[in-house]
């Protein structure tokens, strides 16, 4: 039996020596044949009974997804080695009976079937390897907050790409679930490519499981670098010790990207151009908006269940707002490009039915019955990205120029950003008009809480007007106003 091929039984024995008491340690192996991962995590101190459980979804997209499904071959071990009672105590919950309280190993295997190169799940396809964490970790409810260590086990030749700490002889740390689940890792045989930004270390990893790689990966790279540049110059510091861009050119049944605390993975097609500037800024973004500046209630995450907040459109939307602002200040965008780009999401609006019933509020509410992204053709991505444009453009023409949306996103990172709590459901609207003035109270109100039209004669301030589909500089614009469009335009 080859180095590849270890039991069950080895993973539940792994060593106790040199580790902390009262961490987790986590070890995970990849079978290829049976297209599986091989899981085990111990905990050094144990009670009588212990719990485990699988997230019911995966920040970053919300929607119940079944992980456990996907397990099987549940087993528990004393330190010995001795087998221990399991038993399935909910529908993503297994209890370990442990009666002399001793240390005790849970082991289980996944299903590695996710489509394609592994997006939402985890996957083995050849020598093409990929977990994301919530779909293939437990975690036990009582130690959340506890250091969690991975060992993975690899076959010859395999390498690994991931965010995670590294800890020395293939060991990997985080100081608790939250963060360790929210670092996808990639196994097998990739292509990568290192550069820096702001003073950080990045990677970009490709990763295709038919035939050769068809873009310049030094291209693509360079892109990734700038764009990168831009989002740390925008928000001022860079609050990972580095980071990874995923790349899997086979998209399968999912094409787009999902953001990580210090990376991200993006689906896209196997082409000549990525043409994946936007995406993967959007997906940048969320580095700071999302990941650290969130809802209260995203965190800490309760994966049990849907957690709704009525700010995704913030979350998401401005998110989609400020990627296209910033591949504008990455000099990878033409300010005519800029604006036919903001039109177009202007008519994708305006096109729509359910804006008409429902609210942008209403959409970020109900995700989690309507695929996640929206209700109807009403997108939050797509209405918060308007409103997120209509405020910038609001905000600059009322102070003069003085402040701008750029304002009350950086504010609010200061105000709420991790380590703190968050903001709460009602935090945006206050901070506008704080920033603003009362008067922005009742435009947010119409914008984010009513089914009216958008007031789109707000980028008359700048100097804009919607004419003929797109987004032209009015020639009835004052000279002060011509002023402020060319800032807004400016890298």
């Amino acid at each position: 039996m080859n180095k590849t091929m270890r039991t069950v039984g080895t993973l539940l024995a792994f060593t106790l020596a040199g580790l902390a008491a009262a961490d987790l340690h986590y070890a995970i192996e990849p079978d290829s044949v049976a297209r599986q991962y091989r899981v085990s995590v111990r905990l050094d101190k144990a009670a009588e009974k212990e719990v485990f459980q699988i997230p019911a979804w995966c920040p970053g997209f919300y929607f119940v997804l079944n992980y456990q499904e996907k397990i099987s071959d549940v087993r528990a071990a004393d330190a010995n080695g001795q087998p221990l009672k399991v038993e399935r105590s909910g529908t993503r919950e297994w209890t370990v009976q442990n009666p002399n309280s001793e240390p005790i190993s849970f082991s289980y295997r996944v299903l590695a079937d996710d489509p394609a190169p592994g997006f939402f799940g985890a996957s083995i396809q050849g020598d093409k390897a990929f977990v994301n964490g919530p779909s293939t970790f437990v975690y036990s409810p009582t130690r959340m907050t506890e250091t969690h260590w991975l060992t993975i086990r690899l076959p010859r030749g395999w390498e690994i790409a991931t965010a995670m700490d590294p800890a020395g002889d293939g060991r990997y740390k985080s100081p608790d679930y939250d963060e360790f689940i929210d670092h996808p890792i990639q196994m097998g045989r990739f292509e990568r490519r290192k550069f820096a930004a702001g003073g950080k270390p990045f990677e970009s990893v490709f990763s295709t499981l038919r035939g050769d790689i068809q873009a310049n990966l030094d291209f693509e790279t360079e892109r990734f670098r700038r764009i990168s540049e831009a989002g740390i110059k925008f928000w001022g510091d860079a609050p990972f010790p580095r980071y990874l861009y995923l790349v899997h050119l086979d998209p399968g049944a999912f094409s787009g990207g999902l953001e990580h605390r210090s990376s991200t993975v993006l689906n896209i097609w196997n082409t000549r151009s990525l043409n994946v500037d936007t995406l993967a800024a959007h997906e940048f973004f969320h580095t700071w908006n999302v990941k650290r500046l969130r809802p209260a209630v995203l965190g800490p995450f309760d994966y049990t269940k849907p957690v709704r907040t009525k700010n995704l459109w913030f979350s998401e939307g401005v998110t989609d707002y400020y990627a296209h602002r910033l591949v504008l200040w990455a000099g990878l965008m033409t300010p005519e490009q800029f604006l036919g780009n903001m039109a177009g999401q202007i008519a994708t609006l305006q096109n729509g039915r359910t804006r008409r019933t429902k609210t942008v509020e209403d959409a970020s509410w109900e995700a989690w019955e309507n695929g996640g992204f929206g209700v109807g053709d009403l997108s939050y991505y797509n209405k918060g990205l308007v409103i997120g444009l209509l405020l910038d453009a609001a905000l600059r023409a009322s102070t003069d120029g003085e402040k701008s949306l750029d304002d009350l996103m950086r504010g609010m990172y200061a105000k709420y950003g991790l380590p703190k709590p968050g903001f709460g459901e009602d935090a945006i609207r206050a901070e506008l008009v704080l920033l603003g003035g009362e008067a922005f109270g009742p435009v947010y109100d119409r914008m984010v809480r009513s089914t009216a039209e958008l007031p789109y004669e707000l980028l008359g301030g700048i100097g804009l007007l919607p004419e003929g589909g797109g987004l032209v500089a009015s020639p009835e614009a004052t000279e002060r106003q011509r002023e402020l469009l060319a800032k807004f335009l400016s890298r």
